[in-house]
């Protein structure tokens, strides 16, 4: 584990180089969030956990976990994978060589700023001086989308049935292009 970024109010940004249960902690909580509100069946953290242990055994792919830490409590997470990331089953080209995937990102505390800025000025910058140019992201978060467009391209649409068929989702595919990033967040209240 290694700090690589932290803004006021005791907020920091972790790089993970082994997965751990726990970190998935935010995906959880959005699982049970889920269920308590009759959102649907799609069960990211089974999904998640299933990600990893099926694609660390294939030769060429690595992946890093992402963190924010605020007084020690994980707050959220993300996934960054890359290599010969085309072994996955991804239906679009990729230059293998400069894109990286996002995967499952996840914050909890909504409405802080903290997803943006971590996305746009610590994970974009992180990887664009390691040679990576872009990130590829499929979502199934209808929240998400207007996000992901104003950072990205979107391009790909299609839909998929939850764990147990009972509901059809929307999802949508991106490319964001990598970058040095924006000025630092300085107000996390």
């Amino acid at each position: 584990m290694r700090i690589i970024g932290n803004i006021e109010d005791n907020v920091n940004f972790v790089l993970h180089k082994s997965f751990s249960s726990r970190l998935f902690s935010p995906i959880g909580k959005y699982v049970n969030w889920k269920l308590e509100n009759n959102w649907d069946d799609y069960n990211e953290l089974y999904h998640a956990i299933n990600y990893i242990e099926t694609s660390k055994d294939i030769d060429g792919i690595w992946y890093e976990i992402h963190t924010i830490e605020k007084n020690q409590e994980i707050k959220g997470v993300l996934t960054i994978v890359g290599g010969a990331v085309d072994q996955l089953a991804i239906d679009t080209i990729l230059d293998t060589e400069s894109t990286i995937l996002l995967k499952y990102f996840h914050v909890v505390e909504k409405g802080k700023g903290y997803g943006s800025y971590w996305l746009k000025s610590i994970i974009s910058p992180y990887y664009f001086d390691k040679g990576f140019r872009e990130i590829y992201i499929s979502s199934s978060h209808t929240k998400s989308f207007n996000f992901y467009n104003k950072i990205g391209e979107e391009i790909k649409t299609y839909t998929k049935r939850s764990d147990n068929q009972l509901y059809e989702r929307t999802c949508k595919t991106f490319i964001i292009p990598l970058g040095r990033g924006e000025k630092p967040l300085t107000k996390t209240t």
